[in-house]
């Protein structure tokens, strides 16, 4: 009797091991209910349900571990729950096709991977079984998980049956890749696109696992492993799973999650943060140095000081903004601290200078010695002036005087002034002088009329109607000719051109581009353009604006 008692116990024992399941099995959602961040696709598939309007074919999109297969399988019990004359979108869990389903053996229920089923004779096979009724249930449900894995063939095979399938069967796609479905699946399915589940509502997801499974982990702790999940529930409570394992009393703190996660010192990082922005190499490196002996990955380090310096900039732009219950307190304070140091530009040229080194980092083929580097450029770009703050150190002994014209105000045809102050031609348009003129036929959209005035019309004397020069160039009567009609079909006048052999001025266009390039001299000797050029060399003056 002894021996039979021993070898059951050690039977019991033996199955209690292998009745563990990981935590994100464990308390995988077996309701719309517990289904966290997805309201939206809740409220449509729940009203799909009162008001039985339920599709042939679905199609769950979105990121690895936010429930698309959970919620395919949640519609396929609600389906087939016998202890409903209908269909529910709240499947009682208790009848034997929701015990069935739950324990992944409902016959009615086909659970297909795609990965593993991507050939045409698959799809053969699935279609075939289609027009037979289900065996128990009231719907013979086909769930394709990772359905982007199958080949053109397949889905082509699969397309007048997803169109037109038997009444008794329904479709559940689901996948990570939706870019990669032929739009001629996607138009026979009702599409739903989960998204990310947010840091908030993971850390509560967190928060009820521990307690339920009598575990004491730090808040902070749980606030890096939301963040670290990247919006999965699964990668959450992966993580979460794996932590748990640390010790076995105690509470599982902080810095045991940033030493399983391969997370860098806080403390030194914003120190890290703080030096690169305040222009300290020396310093970088010895801080960088310390990183790596304390077992920081380099590329994870950047990756930190990119959340750093995004919330920093949070900080800067909208502090109301920025969510207390998901920040722990040292980095509130250490970025309230750093936000008085800097602006938004500062930020924002680090940030950048971040992400193309993370790039450069992951194609490197040493990753220790290119951080160190892209770490030294930041260090560096934190001296450069900022261009605001130069502006203004110069603006209140600047006074930059207007610029000389380039012709003389006594023969120029821009400065002539006439009595003749308005053409009536509908929209009151000032033409006094030539540069007026030319104003008014761009703006009409005469582009070839106004490039002929411009470019090949040397101008002796101007009046409205009437226009004295000479001409750029062979054909001079025909150019005079189709310049003549057209203004005069567009300004409503009678226009006298004369061809005159009287010195004249250079062509409009010529004497802008000298107009513009006095100018530009000029203004490159202000003080104020003359230190900004110093300081960028490689810029130059490409338009001025009088103010």
């Amino acid at each position: 009797m002894e021996t039979n008692q021993i070898l059951n116990d050690a039977i019991d024992k033996k199955n209690q091991s292998f009745e563990y399941r990981v935590l994100a099995r464990k308390y995988r959602p077996k309701t719309f209910d517990d289904l966290i961040g997805q309201d939206f696709l809740v409220r449509i598939i729940s009203n799909a349900f009162k008001l039985e309007r339920i599709a042939h074919a679905f199609l769950f999109t979105g990121v690895r571990g936010v429930g698309k297969t959970t919620a395919a399988r949640i519609i396929a019990k609600g389906l087939n729950c016998l202890e409903n004359e209908k269909p529910t979108a709240t499947p009682c869990g208790k009848c034997e096709s929701c015990i069935a389903a739950t324990d992944d053996r409902h016959i009615d229920i086909i659970e297909i991977d795609a990965a593993s089923h991507t050939g045409v004779d698959d799809m053969r096979e699935l279609v075939d079984g289609v027009r037979y009724k289900p065996a128990v249930g009231r719907y013979r449900i086909y769930i394709i998980d990772e359905v982007h894995m199958l080949s053109t063939a397949a889905f082509n095979a699969l397309l007048k049956t997803l169109e037109e399938p038997p009444e008794h069967s329904k479709f559940i796609f689901c996948t990570t890749e939706v870019r990669k479905i032929p739009i001629t699946v996607l138009s026979r399915c009702q599409r739903f696109d989960l998204k990310r589940v947010s840091e908030l509502q993971l850390f509560n997801h967190l928060q009820k696992v521990i307690k339920e499974e009598k575990v004491n982990v730090d808040n902070n702790a749980l606030k890096i492993i939301s963040n670290s999940s990247d919006g999965s529930v699964r990668d959450a409570l992966s993580l979460l799973d794996q932590a748990i394992s640390i010790n076995e009393k105690g509470s599982i703190t902080e810095k045991e999650i940033k030493e399983m996660l391969g997370l860098s010192d806080r403390e030194m990082i914003w120190n890290l943060f703080d030096f690169l922005l305040s222009g300290k190499s020396e310093e970088v490196i010895k801080c960088f140095d310390n990183l790596l002996i304390s077992g920081s990955e380099p590329i994870m380090i950047i990756e930190d000081l990119l959340h750093i310096c995004h919330l920093v900039t949070r900080m800067l732009a909208s502090p109301s903004t920025v969510n207390v219950d998901l920040v722990s307190e040292y980095d509130l304070s250490r970025s309230t601290v750093s936000a008085k140091k800097l602006n938004i530009p500062s930020a924002a040229k680090c940030w950048q200078l971040l992400l193309k080194g993370h790039k450069e980092i992951q194609s490197s083929y040493s990753v220790k010695e290119t951080t160190e580097m892209v770490l030294i450029r930041i260090a560096y770009a934190a001296d450069l002036p900022d261009l605001k703050d130069l502006i203004d150190s110069h603006s209140n002994e600047l006074e930059i005087k207007s610029i000389d014209n380039v012709i003389d105000s006594n023969k120029s045809p821009l400065k002539k002034n006439y009595n003749e102050d308005y053409l009536s031609s509908g929209n009151n348009i000032k033409i006094s002088n030539f540069e007026e003129l030319l104003k008014f036929v761009k703006s009409q959209k005469e582009l070839s009329l106004y490039a002929d005035l411009a470019d090949r019309v040397r101008l002796i004397d101007y009046k409205v109607g009437y226009i004295e020069c000479s001409i750029d160039g062979g054909d001079s009567d025909k150019l005079i000719t189709s310049i003549r009609n057209k203004l005069d079909l567009i300004t409503n006048l009678k226009w006298n051109i004369v061809i005159s052999d009287e010195e004249a001025m250079l062509p409009f266009s010529k004497l802008e581009d000298l107009k513009f390039k006095k100018d530009k001299e000029n203004v490159e000797k202000t003080p104020l353009v003359e230190s900004l050029l110093k300081q960028f060399p490689d810029s130059e003056v490409g338009e001025i604006k009088e103010k």
